[in-house]
């Protein structure tokens, strides 16, 4: 039976004979998360839909057919995958999935933090959480918070509860659960798993090769394990042939190497390998979502949000990279902060001050995150020298010194673009107060310290570290950011990128301390990010596998998209601008010759363009010859940097398709707002648009858009 809603047909599939039984598993997480008030019902809304429409691309688990599923959820960095995905959990076991296996980073911070919101949401094995599912109905967990998988008696597997292991993501570990798995042949028979992978495109991606098949040669016999698949990748797929009906789903927000898997890629031992041939989805954007677009791409006009690190700063904490040895200079004495750094460490306390001050966030955890270098011994020296000039200001005040003049200068420059109202003495004194109680706290494998917000809620913590805070971890409360690593590849930099995700009621606060190249490089990534999600809705709306047709990735002008290892399939080519609104985020700001010479041609091109009239926001020209505009794309000096907007290759393009009768005829806005400067250009006068400088040559995103 096909339903009707309005005129648009739906398309039965097999997830249909689920309205006939009640959701259980999902009914009791929806009620658990609409009574939490951090919650909207809006977003409760998105994830019951989205998760519905996940759950819809997975094979049938209680159909005849045996399966070997493979998709890909495509998130944001800190949005919400882990509610999606647990909401997926909830519906699939319903459906008829009887295990549940997440693997969750390569971290125990990361496990740790999963299991015990999934205990939380799901299971109900906690006390603050959903309630313990009905007997019969109870989830049997082989993981908990503090001990990932041990090999356990396989006859637990008799049970007709369906069962949850969270998983590192560590060779050790999974070759535990692979081998419990084998040993449990006789009671996997049929019985449905469903393997949801977080940050799937860290580790699980195999970077060496695969056995091709070999008939006159036994499983067991000996095979050049040069050829092998990498380890973790083949203990996934080995997993996941244990059972005759899987389904693997993927998230990750940077799904760069993930699409890049060779569709083809068979291993003789462990079979298919993980790309996404069934699906891939990418999730809606969050209400209330701080990405890279609303913090380097056109949404970052008027606010107040980056601050430049000197070079000289840069050089003070950076050890050269060609002394293995060398120790990071800390100004001139050891203990000794750069300027910018200090500042730092002034407007946390300053946004700490503003948050006890507003309503709900007093007693809320509130982090500042300092990652300048991937070595931690140079996070260990940092932190000591933010510990000892911690220890200085609070010294200061045991002797009686006034803090008010160490805080005026930088909350006079922090404080534009915060919301009112405020009292400039009170923040300060709440800010004094919120120094006293500052905690620092290194996170990588030598120190062995964690965020524990759970145990320890309403701290003000620094978090100083390197890849433990690199992945999936959240900081929460994250205000400032101190932010100095390098990185080659795209999906690398955005998962660095901690500062992402729900800012509620403080939004305003968010500041970002990091180089000119950095920012420029995330005002680029906004482009990336934006064009390959664009891709992914394409796909969708045509109704075709991505092993029907490819998702187009743009490059990046300075990074790669992922490692080349984990890109072996990628083809570079130059496409048609057919469809497409060339972008750039480059300007040759920083040099006063071409942008004279711009200006010059800028004031040529609009005088001979008339008659204009008068419309909404500016002036309009009709009926321009494409001559005219490619004249200007040819003599328009661009930043040579710059990778897609190509203006002399575009206007190239444009004479070629204008001498087959297509783009013929131009139309030319000018942008020109009632409010603000005037200037006269071309011999008209023209109101002019602000753009605040994010970078040395970035004003944001700019677009030619043609109509």
């Amino acid at each position: 039976m096909v339903r009707i809603i309005g005129t648009v047909p739906l398309k039965p599939t097999w997830t249909d004979r689920l309205t006939r039984v009640p959701w259980y598993h999902w009914d009791r997480l929806e009620t658990l998360l609409r009574a939490d008030p951090k919650w909207d019902p809006q977003q409760v809304d998105s994830v019951a839909t989205e998760s519905l429409r996940v759950l819809k691309h997975l094979h049938d688990p209680l159909g005849a057919s045996r399966f070997q599923g493979r998709g890909l959820v495509v998130g944001y960095v800190q949005s919400g995958k882990t509610a999606n995905y647990t909401a997926v959990a909830a519906r699939a076991v319903d459906a008829g999935y009887r295990i549940v296996i997440i693997l969750s980073g390569i971290h125990d911070s990361l496990r740790n933090q999963t299991q015990n919101r999934l205990e939380r949401e799901l299971t109900g094995h906690q006390a603050d959480g959903a309630p313990r599912a009905e007997r019969g109905r109870e989830w049997i967990s082989l993981t908990t918070p503090t001990e990932d998988f041990k090999e356990q008696d396989v006859r637990i597997l008799q049970s007709p509860a369906p069962f949850l292991a969270v998983v590192k993501k560590n060779f050790a570990v999974l070759t535990k659960l692979d081998r419990w798995l084998e040993s449990a042949d006789r009671y996997l028979t049929d019985m449905p798993v469903l393997l949801i992978d977080d940050e799937a495109d860290q580790a699980s991606i195999n970077t060496k090769s695969n056995r091709p098949p070999d008939l006159t040669v036994g499983d067991e016999e000996e095979v050049d394990e040069s050829q092998a698949p990498s380890k973790i990748n083949s203990l996934i797929r080995s997993i996941l042939k244990r059972t005759t009906k899987a389904a693997y789903i993927a998230y990750t927000a940077t799904p760069f190497a993930n699409i890049l898997i060779n569709p083809e890629a068979v291993d003789r031992r462990v079979g298919d390998d993980l790309f996404p041939k069934d699906f891939v989805i990418q999730l809606p954007r969050p209400n209330g979502y701080t990405g890279t677009e609303e913090l380097f791409g056109v949404s970052a006009q008027g606010r107040e949000v980056l601050r430049t690190v000197p070079d000289e700063d840069v050089l003070s904490l950076r050890a050269p990279r060609r002394r293995k040895t060398a120790e990071i200079v800390l100004g001139q004495q050891h203990d000794e902060l750069p300027a910018s750094l200090s500042d730092a460490l002034l407007s946390f306390c300053l946004a700490g001050g503003m948050r006890t001050l507003r309503p709900g966030l007093a007693d809320k955890s509130h982090t500042m995150l300092v990652h300048v270098s991937a070595r931690t011994a140079d996070q260990e020296r940092i932190a000591n020298a933010i510990r000892n000039q911690v220890e200085l200001w609070r010294e200061a005040e045991r002797q009686g010194q006034r803090l008010e003049a160490l805080f005026g200068p930088v909350w006079n420059t922090y404080k534009t673009g915060v919301d009112g109202p405020y009292d400039d003495s009170s923040v300060i004194q709440a800010s004094i107060a919120v120094l006293r109680k500052l905690v620092i706290l290194v996170l990588n494998s030598v120190t062995g310290e964690n965020l524990e917000y759970d145990e320890k809620p309403g701290r003000q913590i620094v978090a100083i570290g390197g890849n433990r805070l690199s992945r999936g971890l959240t900081l929460e409360g994250l205000t400032v950011s101190y932010f100095l690593r390098t990185a080659s590849m795209c999906d690398t930099l955005l998962q660095m990128a901690r500062w992402y995700g729900f800012r509620r009621d403080y939004e305003d606060l968010i500041r970002i301390w990091t180089t000119d190249g950095i920012a420029r490089w995330f005002s680029e990534l906004a482009l990336v990010e934006q064009s390959m999600r664009d891709s992914i809705v394409a796909l969708g709306r045509a109704e075709r596998r991505p092993d029907q047709m490819a998702i187009r990735l743009r490059a990046h002008s300075a990074l790669l998209l992922t490692a080349r290892n984990k890109a072996t399939m990628a083809l570079s080519q130059q496409d048609s601008w057919s469809g497409e609104h060339p972008q750039t985020v480059l300007l040759p700001l920083s040099d006063p010759n071409k942008l004279r010479a711009n200006r010059i041609l800028a004031d040529g091109f609009i005088s001979a363009l008339s008659p204009s009239t008068h419309c909404h926001g500016g002036l309009l020209v009709r009926d321009v010859p494409p001559e005219i505009v490619c004249g200007f794309l040819h003599r328009y000096e661009i930043n040579e940097d710059i990778v897609a907007f190509r203006s002399g290759q575009l206007a190239d393009w444009i004479m070629e398709r204008s001498a087959v009768e297509e783009l013929t005829d131009w139309s030319v806005f000018i942008a020109s707002p009632e409010a603000g400067c005037r200037a006269t250009i071309g011999g008209k006068e023209i109101g002019l648009v602000r753009r605040k400088r994010i970078s040395t040559d970035s004003i944001g995103i700019l677009a030619l858009r043609v109509f």
